[in-house]
């Protein structure tokens, strides 16, 4: 029984490294152009940010999964890559989201209606 679920284990692993995947090719498309919107608003971005904090836990287990003894090294490999570009994607977002706060704070201190 224990060959089986660690099978299981594995299965799974390598199913959701896939998904992890595809999602992953749509986000480096997709955030870069939202983060570079000039319309985007802090709370979008916060939305964004959570959303992809959310991927980066989430992969977290994957890579859990897929760095077991005895599952091909490609696998491994290949959460390595996906998590570097999670990470990238989330620091992405961080940044934009400080430049944001910090243009909010200077926009409430500078702006005084013209009489």
């Amino acid at each position: 029984a224990a060959m089986t679920e660690d099978g299981k284990i594995q299965n799974t692993g390598v199913a959701r490294l896939k998904q992890h995947a595809d999602l992953v090719q749509q986000l480096v498309k997709q955030v870069p152009a939202a983060l570079s919107k000039p319309s985007l608003t802090l709370e979008q971005v916060s939305r964004l940010h959570r959303v992809i904090q959310k991927g980066v836990d989430d992969f977290k287990e994957v890579q859990e999964l897929v760095n077991r003894p005895g599952l091909d090294e490609t696998y491994s490999r290949a959460a390595g890559s996906l998590a570097k570009i999670w990470s990238h994607l989330s620091s992405a977002a961080e940044a934009r989201m400080e430049d944001l706060a910090k243009n909010d704070a200077d926009e409430s201190d500078m702006q005084k209606p013209d009489e």
